[in-house]
């Protein structure tokens, strides 16, 4: 008996139990789409996350002070002066609270200079960002980010409008397309000079972000800076320095690590269904050899041989279980997507994901069917015969 015509007889054996089958797949079918929805998931999450930060800029690097006295104005000069970079940005922050008239709560106020926008090109969902004209002595012009906007429930009306931050009236001149909030905090952004004024203590910074010439050069540069900081700073033997310095490439692996582990830890709780559904695909098959006893030994009395009968009843398994991770596969895309659409992430479709999913299914197939298929092989014609 060739593999076509054992594959044939099993597809019959199959169609001939709908229902007994359908049941017996089910686990796989469950166990397989759980693992395609979730790893699908967890890629498609990160890689929006990803996106996200890949907006930030490649050439871009992020100086942060460990303390609050860390960086200052002057660092930022002096680092304008280094080869290899383009523009410089100086940030700082405070926390106030923030009211319109229909809502309060606490916010992150960041201060930034004329060049912020330049470095991290914002997106505007309505208004502007901060102009050239914002930047002017105590200008209390604030831009909202759409966290922010949804917790103070105002919408596009708000703009040229006023809120109260602490005690002081700023006028709203711009909504953020993104949410970009800490925690449970929104963030809004107001002009560097009125932040030290309202929130922050000059000269000191919370963050410097450089802009190299090219990609080619962020591994100079970033030496260059941190030569020229552990020198202003006087970081010298064991001391730690006070300030760390961090480019999207760090990020974006840090992300990639994060959703290998993701994908692995998913892909184990989902195998876990595939096992059982496996164990499944055995009880039924075992059920099938003492039903079909009387048929093996006909079998056997006209000429099978063992090697036939094994592959028969082996065979049938693989069938159920690759038929199972085929539905499993469909359905378990089905879920990803409907998922990211809800989620607003992207949707991963993985070929490498599906064919090892197909693969591990029909290796269980493989796995739970080897006990049953030897059972009916080695049933002896005779006692098969008289069995009842």
């Amino acid at each position: 008996m060739n593999l076509r015509i054992a594959a044939r007889l099993a597809i019959a054996r199959i169609i001939a139990t709908k229902t007994r089958s359908g049941l017996t797949m089910l686990g796989i079918i469950i166990g397989v789409m759980s693992l395609i929805a979730l790893v699908s998931v967890a890629q498609g999450a990160t890689s929006g996350i990803q996106d996200q930060f890949k907006g930030l800029g490649a050439r871009n690097l992020t100086i942060s002070g460990n303390t609050t006295e860390s960086l200052t104005i002057e660092d930022a000069s002096e680092i304008a002066k280094l080869p290899g970079i383009d523009v410089v940005s100086e940030q700082v922050s405070g926390n106030a609270t923030a009211s319109s008239e229909n809502a309060s709560t606490r916010i992150r106020v960041i201060g930034v200079d004329v060049d912020y926008e330049t470095i991290v090109e914002p997106d505007i969902f309505a208004g502007t960002f901060l102009a050239n004209t914002d930047f002017a002595q105590d200008s209390r012009t604030i831009v909202l980010s759409s966290a922010l906007a949804t917790s103070l429930k105002v919408d596009a009306s708000i703009i040229n409008e006023t809120i109260s931050v602490g005690s002081t009236e700023f006028t709203v001149i711009g909504i953020l397309d993104d949410a970009n909030g800490f925690g449970n905090q929104g963030t809004a952004y107001v002009p560097l000079q009125t932040a030290f004024r309202y929130f922050a203590v000059p000269p000191y910074l919370n963050t410097i972000t450089v802009q190299t010439t090219s990609e080619e050069l962020v591994p100079l540069v970033t030496t260059n800076l941190s030569r020229l900081l552990s020198s202003r700073h006087n970081i010298t033997g064991d001391r730690d320095a006070d300030f760390t310095i961090t480019d999207a490439s760090q990020l974006l692996d840090a992300i990639g690590t994060v959703q290998q582990f993701l994908s692995l830890l998913l892909g184990g709780i989902a195998s876990i269904s595939l096992v059982v559904g496996g164990i499944g695909i055995m009880n039924i098959m075992l059920v099938s050899v003492r039903e079909r006893t009387r048929e093996i030994g006909i079998r056997r009395a006209i000429g099978a041989q063992q090697s036939q009968i094994l592959t028969q009843f082996l065979i049938e398994a693989i069938v159920l279980s690759l038929l199972g991770g085929i539905i499993g596969v469909i359905i378990g895309e089905i879920v990803a997507y409907f998922l990211a659409t809800l989620g607003q992430w992207n949707f991963a479709l993985s070929p490498t994901m599906i064919l090892a999913s197909l693969g591990f299914s029909m290796l269980v197939g493989v796995l739970f069917g080897v006990w049953p298929a030897r059972t009916a092989a080695r049933l002896k014609p005779v006692e098969a015969l008289r069995f009842e």
